[in-house]
């Protein structure tokens, strides 16, 4: 992964710098979590899971996940945790 830790003015140009690093084969799903907060101002944050995903049939799925970032949106901070 290109960044650990960075400034993004929105959850959409994180997304775009992560498809922009070109991960083979990797997909990405955003969530918010309300359990998860920033410590510098207690807001929710948005998290980016970076994965692949591989078929062991028809009905049998895992995920292989390569990255997981936290995002605020008041701080326009985002970091990489995994």
């Amino acid at each position: 992964m290109p960044f650990q830790e960075f400034t993004a003015s929105s959850v959409e140009h994180l997304l775009a710098e992560l498809k922009n690093a070109k991960i083979a084969n990797a997909r990405i799903e955003v969530s918010t979590s309300e359990d998860g907060r920033h410590y510098a101002c207690s807001k929710p944050l948005v998290n980016v899971l970076v994965y692949s995903s591989h078929s062991l049939g028809e009905e049998q799925e895992y995920k292989d996940l390569i990255a997981l970032y936290q995002y605020c949106p008041d701080c326009k901070n985002a970091v990489r945790v995994l």
